[in-house]
């Protein structure tokens, strides 16, 4: 196996390898990722899950729930492709702060401690079909829905095929634009084709996301790996990223305009920065999603606080307990 790119050795800050490259620099990235906890978060009741999705879906996933007896669903989705290993801190964060709220987050197919399986549709229709049948086994719904940049496209897809399943949805940040539809599908999934040699899944299994995907599932990680068929894999990939990079001239990336307009479910948008220029958060593409989208609103919230004080009384004054399950 060969690696064509460039060398990043010199970069000031060591990138993880279930993020876009640029991410640390993000002011969102100290609140959501490996988040500091605050005080109560740590003791949290949690509930660690997998839950077989067969015969409906062929795959496993994993989830942790935080205030488990709580009565207000509230589903977090991460952004990238990152995991409840990353991202878990911002959702007991966020359980710490809201003692009613059932959090739940989730590891989506192919991260974190879920199952692999690379399917037959582009990955955002996958989730949100997984997601579909996890809230159902769960028996989780109505419900909020908090979901950070790539994770609002599974949730987007999810709200259009199956809105019985929503209460409410914050988008923190969306993605949008024709740099993002050309960046973040070459990080994702196009660069399995085009910077790598793969002709086997051993191969497959040295590159750096599958390698700590590897190390943290440990030997059944790897087997199930292996399991897999390179060509199929490759056809995945290339399948992902040409279908994110459809959307470079809509207002999201994995929806159309007419799609999101379509949508009537109360949403919130916020969005961490108040700069004019951002490549794959831009605050035009929020805006525009806004006036699309019929039921919304749009917040600038930067740090843990904002966030609470705009997601909170969203989620409860959508979801209340006499709705949920």
């Amino acid at each position: 196996m060969t690696n064509t790119t460039a060398d990043t050795a010199n970069d000031e800050v060591e990138e993880d390898v279930t993020l876009f490259k640029g991410a640390s620099n993000n002011s969102y990235f100290a609140v959501y990722f490996d988040a500091v906890l605050e005080p109560g978060a740590a003791d949290l009741e949690c509930e660690q899950v997998y839950v077989d999705l067969r015969p409906e879906r062929d795959v496993t996933l994993y989830a942790e729930i935080y205030n488990p007896s709580a009565e207000i669903p509230l589903i977090v989705t991460p952004g990238g492709m990152g995991e409840i290993g990353g991202f878990g801190g911002f959702a007991r964060n966020v359980a710490a702060a809201a003692p009613d709220l059932k959090v739940i987050i989730w590891d989506r197919r192919n991260m974190g401690r879920s199952g692999i399986n690379f399917g037959e549709h582009p990955l955002s229709i996958e989730e949100a079909e997984d997601l579909h049948v996890l809230l159902n086994r769960l028996e989780i719904g109505p419900a909020a829905f908090y979901a950070m940049s790539s994770g609002a496209r599974s949730n987007l897809v999810l709200a259009e095929r199956y809105p019985e399943h929503f209460a409410a949805l914050v988008i923190a940040p969306l993605t949008g634009g024709p740099l993002a539809a050309d960046q973040l599908p070459q990080e994702y999934f196009l660069k399995y084709l085009s910077d790598y040699d793969l002709t086997s899944m051993e191969d497959v299994a040295e590159t750096p996301l599958w390698a700590a995907y590897i190390e943290r599932n440990g030997d059944e990680g790897r087997a199930e790996l292996l399991a897999q068929d390179v060509d199929h894999f490759l056809a995945a990939m290339k399948r992902a990223g040409e279908h994110l990079r459809s959307f470079g001239q809509k207002a999201t990336l994995g929806m159309t305009d007419e799609q999101l307009a379509a949508l009537t479910i109360p949403a919130t948008l916020i969005l961490h920065h108040g700069q004019e220029v951002d490549y794959l958060h831009p605050i035009a593409h929020s805006r525009a999603a806004t006036t699309l989208l019929a039921n919304s609103t749009f917040e600038f919230a930067p740090t843990l606080e904002p966030i609470l004080a705009a997601t909170l009384p969203f989620v409860r004054a959508h979801t209340p307990p006499a709705i949920s399950a």
